[in-house]
């Protein structure tokens, strides 16, 4: 074995487990302004519970109401968190997006109360039009997302 001084030993292992545990709160905020930026990119093509950022010529929304309003809901719910999900696995580190995978309820949770937040508190009417079928498609495009990113990276 060689002789390593301590204090450079010391400095490796310190590094290797800030990148195998990186600071949850400091994750969680990364998360959030992913999740806050992407959505007024996602409320401009996809306009729900009567919210739009900006006023485009393209409506994803009217494309998916051809399916009806239930389907409409569940696509919707998975389009906005799966959006987020994708930005978070383009921009973090492969070792954050492997304990998002591991974390998937707390991601999850984290991107749909904050949005069902937003909403409530930007459309008074949002508790009366919120959908079951809007949840369940904004936590399958959250949990789908993030176990083929993490597929993805792992290969990389």
């Amino acid at each position: 074995m060689s002789n390593i001084p301590a204090s450079i030993d010391e400095k490796i292992k310190s590094d290797i487990h800030n990148r195998l545990h990186p600071n949850m709160s400091f994750l969680i905020s990364k998360i959030f302004a992913i999740h806050l930026a992407t959505a007024v990119v996602t409320l401009s093509v996809c306009p729900q519970f009567g919210l739009s950022a900006f006023k485009m010529n393209f409506n994803l929304m009217n494309s998916f109401m051809v399916f009806g309003m239930p389907a409409c809901n569940f696509l919707c719910g998975l389009f906005f968190t799966m959006t987020s999900t994708v930005m978070a696995a383009v921009i973090l580190k492969r070792d954050e997006i492997r304990v998002l995978k591991f974390h998937k309820t707390l991601a999850a949770s984290l991107l749909i109360l904050a949005s069902i937040g937003f909403f409530g508190i930007m459309n008074p009417n949002f508790f009366l039009e919120f959908s079951f079928l809007w949840l369940l498609g904004a936590i399958l495009g959250v949990v789908l997302t993030l176990e083929v990113s993490s597929r993805i990276l792992a290969r990389a």
